[in-house]
């Protein structure tokens, strides 16, 4: 990650999901983009970026994961632009006021005012006008310029990607969504968001506007070079330890010049999310609203956070779900998500072994389980699976293993994988996962940027301590809370240390967003990617944070198909109703 997607049927045989014609459930998928889909801290490169996308993940989606794709799809879709129907629209989304925060144009400043708290050197940026092209990724998209660094009105210029739906009534105002990642497409995720999670009564009321944050796919993004061995290197490369630590430090000063070497002037320093959120703001006053409303999942609930912090006068109605806590620490988060993931294996052996015939771990016990799976993981440190589509390492396995468990509804491919692993010896459903995971091809290569996104961003957003006794203290606590995945989390900083980012255009917030309209956080009981206690931590900092519970299992919570919280979301959204502090549904 992160994001509500649509469910899938796989046949192993086929290696290759297919899509149902139907959803199943809200937890079908990660907050879109790399499984996780939150920001997540940046982990060593083949560390699950984490939903905090999807961190996942990301979103681990969720990251945002990246490009527009299933938790189970083998294939990315990314749908072609075609460049026709040119067009240059104003908008105007006047409408009335409601209970709960004002939408479009019905503030006392004019739509699309340029803040008092932006220079008005930047005023170009906020008056331009916006060309709609047709494309496959909505009704249409379009592309706007931003300064790369907005402490420099002269900066250079990038470009941001976004893709619009229009309402199918008449629309009350613009709505802006983020899936996670961090590294996840927001414009590729915009067709899947309305076909499977979006309700009715959102597409009538709401213009959906899906974007690319910087950094991320069609917008002006970061890359770390085509040299498809140095990024298996990179991301799939054995957990760091006190030996190998020397050898893993040369190759991340390796990915580091490749990234720096391949990535467009500026991008690598400026990809971080206080620019993100300026870059939201000026969206929002071009698009002609004077209030943002917006719906992030996974770590497009950090975007939220920081616009929030940063624009509180600005703040419409904003739903954040499964929530990043910006005042964690990058070691508390780390270990957090770790854990989170350790309970949802699991929540996943129980009812595998209690309500399904084919579970492979069937008559064991669940610390039996776990200890089978563990040993299946050390024993790809020094030998691989094999798999048709090549071996799959430990770190590998472990990609495979956390992708189902961000959605309840895919813990059958994680059945299928074990039962392959079990009764043949081999990976191959496991690599299905693994390559699903990292936007990877089966044959070698990377269908899109989402993996290195998301380490940029997070190494500017919240990088690692340096200090590497305390980094050993930090790997020593993940071992002992998170058996099975801890290890692969320890020694986070090594990507991060490489970069060498300039982070001296980013300010100390405070998350409180004083003044900001109520802002309403959705937070799921057995999140994995973002844990249910960073939600509950989210509400209370916000000085306008309204709490809503699902208990349940699974990453994030708003769905056409959960219609407790879809209803608690909705009628806020569209009639400004904020519902009740502690709503909680099940």
């Amino acid at each position: 990650m992160s994001e509500p997607q649509q469910p899938m049927s796989f046949n192993p045989g086929d290696q290759q999901p297919y899509r149902r014609s139907q959803p199943e459930s809200q937890h079908a998928y990660p907050p879109y983009g790399q499984p996780g889909y939150q920001p997540r801290p940046p982990y060593y490169g083949y560390v699950p970026p984490r939903p905090h996308s999807s961190l996942a993940a990301w979103a681990v989606v969720l990251i945002a994961i990246a490009t527009a794709f299933s938790l189970m799809a083998a294939v990315a879709l990314v749908p072609a632009v075609m460049n026709t129907d040119t067009m240059t629209v104003s908008i105007d989304n006047t409408h009335g006021t409601t209970d709960g925060g004002s939408q479009g144009g019905d503030g006392s400043d004019a739509p699309g005012a340029r803040p008092d708290s932006v220079d008005a050197a930047f005023d170009d940026y906020y008056t331009q006008s916006v060309t709609w092209k047709s494309c496959a990724q909505g009704d249409a998209c379009a592309t706007l310029k931003a300064p790369s660094d907005w402490s420099d009105a002269e900066s250079t210029p990038i470009s941001l990607h976004l893709a619009i739906h229009h309402a199918t009534k008449e629309s009350k105002g613009t709505l802006f969504i983020n899936p996670g990642g961090p590294g996840a497409s927001g414009a590729d995720f915009l067709n899947d968001f309305l076909s499977f999670s979006a309700t009715n009564r959102l597409t009538e009321n709401y213009d959906i506007v899906g974007f690319d944050p910087r950094g991320v796919g069609g917008s002006t993004a970061v890359s770390c070079g085509t040299d498809s061995s140095l990024l298996d290197d990179y991301f799939l490369s054995p957990p760091a330890t006190d030996k190998n630590l020397q050898q893993l430090r040369s190759l991340s000063d390796r990915f580091a010049k490749a990234c720096r070497d391949s990535s467009p002037d500026d991008i690598v320093d400026h990809a971080d999310t206080q620019s993100v959120a300026r870059d939201l703001d000026m969206m929002r006053a071009v698009l002609g609203s004077d209030h943002l409303d917006y719906l992030g999942f996974s770590y497009g609930t950090f975007i939220g956070a920081t616009y929030a912090a940063l624009f509180p006068e600005q703040t419409g109605r904003l739903v954040l779900d499964g929530a990043v806590d910006p005042q964690e620490d990058t070691s508390e988060q780390t270990i957090n998500q770790s854990v989170g993931f350790e309970n949802a294996l699991k929540a996943y052996l129980k009812d595998c072994i209690d309500n399904d015939a084919s579970c492979p771990f069937k008559g064991g016990s669940v610390d039996q389980a776990v200890k089978q799976i563990q040993s299946w993981l050390s024993r790809a440190d020094s030998k691989p699976w094999p798999a048709s589509g090549g071996d799959v390492n430990s770190v590998a396995l472990m990609y495979g293993i956390i992708t189902p468990l961000y959605s309840q509804d895919n813990w059958t491919f994680l059945t299928q994988a074990f039962t392959e692993m079990k009764s043949r010896g081999t990976a191959t459903t496991m690599l299905l996962l693994t390559n699903t995971y990292l936007a990877r091809e089966p044959g070698g290569g990377y269908k899109d940027n989402s993996m290195q996104a998301n380490l940029i961003v997070n190494c500017l957003d919240n990088p690692p301590t340096s200090d590497m006794a305390r980094q050993k203290q930090i790997a020593k606590e993940l071992s002992e809370k998170s058996p099975t995945f801890g290890r692969f989390m320890a020694y986070s900083n090594l990507g991060c240390d490489a970069l060498k980012q300039d982070r001296s255009h980013l300010e100390k917030l405070d998350f409180s967003a004083k003044g900001a309209a109520p802002i309403v956080v959705v937070g799921t009981t057995g999140d994995p990617a973002t844990p249910y206690q960073s939600a509950v931590n989210l509400a209370k900092e916000l000085d306008s944070g309204v709490l809503v519970t699902y208990k349940g299992e699974g990453h994030t919570a708003y769905s056409s198909t959960n219609v407790c919280v879809a209803n608690a979301v909705d009628d806020y959204l569209i009639d400004g109703t904020v519902p009740k502090d502690g709503t909680t549904c099940q």
